[in-house]
């Protein structure tokens, strides 16, 4: 809206760089599936496994490189030895065990 409250037109092909930076043209699954995978290997160094920074810095445009647009779950296990404990083994997803 404008200052009179009177709807505005929004021109989205001519999107400031600024705001162009933020468009994502990737797949909403492998955006979610990349922030899932991230959120699990930081719990799992928080908790002692042994998991590379490479792997949690990794970016979304790496991921999507690694792993494509609608990456296959399979593809996406985890699996991490403890770094005190090397009895206690991680693997997730677990459900594809």
């Amino acid at each position: 809206m404008d200052v009179n409250g009177s709807a505005m037109e929004v021109d989205v092909v001519n999107v400031s760089p600024c705001l162009a930076s933020f468009v994502d043209d990737g797949t909403v699954e492998s955006h979610r599936y990349f922030l899932a995978r991230k959120t699990m290997l930081e719990m799992l160094k928080d908790r002692g496994f042994a998991i590379p920074n490479s792997e949690i810095d990794t970016t979304l445009q790496e991921f999507r490189e690694k792993y494509g647009q609608r990456p296959d779950a399979e593809r996406l296990r985890i699996s991490a030895m403890h770094r005190t404990d090397l009895t206690n083994k991680a693997s997730y997803p677990s459900f594809l065990s």
